[in-house]
């Protein structure tokens, strides 16, 4: 099958198309011809260092596709099945990926198959911080930032829908988005005293923070009130704040979170905003743009030719 393999640490373009066998599903996985993938910035982090693995590697962890061959009636997943999950650290910018069936669900009514392939891992972190860490409830005063992101997107629209007042920080030329998926307030990220807005839209100051990038960390913490907790998936060096409580926390894969969700797709009530697809051959471009920071919500990698093709990708 082919592949996007890296063969050596590096930039975007030590990416390369290549050739490897079809990956064999072991006890209680499900072979998957992958037709979308999702690319985050957990990709480049890998790409550039950050993987204690073999080399070569296949990137990507997060996809959706259709189940090959017969899987048993325990699995629940017959040939053909629109899936969707996340197999682990890697395998997805690839025809064909093993997923074990924990990891794995079927497509909502709801979603397409290139936004369902941006979902499993944003929409868990999202929805593990939200639900869990926080535990948000109507009347909570909420800041996420980025909340035009990856992650952020999602939580915005998960708290707004548990009742919560949001407030949330963006790019200028992304407050509309923010405004349209439940923040009653977004402030300008780029602005210096941002964290010194929020705290005055919000009388003091949110109690309750998700914050889903490295680079609003200070700003978070400046802009908590005091005793807030600050909820965060990213892996960096955590600002000093005695007056705010931190919880780091590393998300899942979840098959059966994702089928609960399925609902909230169905009806509406959650959506996935894809910026931009590429096909999976410039999978370096993908990489470029996720690491420049230029596009909000979620990219996608086309990697079944035929659907490249309708989309004209």
């Amino acid at each position: 099958m082919r592949a996007i393999l890296v063969k050596e640490f590096g930039d975007a373009e030590v990416m390369q198309v290549g050739e490897v066998g079809v990956p064999e599903p072991g006890r209680d996985e499900i072979l998957v011809r992958i037709l979308a993938a999702g690319v985050g910035p957990w990709d480049v982090e890998q790409r550039r260092g950050g993987w204690s693995g073999p080399l070569p590697y296949i990137p990507g962890r997060e996809f959706a596709g259709l189940v090959v061959g017969d899987t048993g009636a325990n699995a629940g997943f017959g040939d053909g099945t629109p899936v969707y999950g996340w197999p682990g650290p890697g395998g997805c910018y690839a025809q064909y990926v093993t997923c074990h069936v924990e990891r794995l669900a079927p497509i909502p009514a709801g979603l397409g198959v290139t936004d369902a392939a941006a979902v499993p891992v944003d929409t868990l972190t999202a929805d593990q911080g939200i639900t869990d860490v926080l535990a948000v409830r109507s009347g909570d005063r909420v800041l996420i930032t980025p909340g035009a992101g990856g992650p952020g997107h999602f939580a915005v629209q998960m708290a707004r829908a548990r009742g919560a007042i949001v407030v949330a920080t963006a790019s200028p030329r992304d407050h509309e988005l923010a405004h349209k998926l439940g923040a009653a307030v977004v402030v300008d990220q780029t602005a210096p005293g941002w964290p010194d807005q929020v705290r005055k839209v919000t009388d003091g100051g949110p109690e309750k923070v998700l914050a889903c990038s490295a680079s609003s960390l200070p700003g978070a913490a400046r802009a908590a009130r005091d005793d807030a907790i600050i909820a965060t998936p990213v892996k960096a060096e955590l600002p000093e704040a005695d007056r705010v409580r931190w919880e780091t926390y590393e998300c899942q894969p979840s098959g059966s979170r994702l089928i609960r969700m399925a609902p909230r797709f169905d009806d509406g009530a959650l959506s996935v905003h894809v910026s931009a697809m590429y096909y999976w051959q410039d999978a370096a471009q993908a990489h470029r743009a996720v690491e420049q920071y230029d596009i909000p919500g979620e990219v996608v990698l086309i990697v079944d030719d035929d659907l490249a093709a309708t989309l004209e990708v």
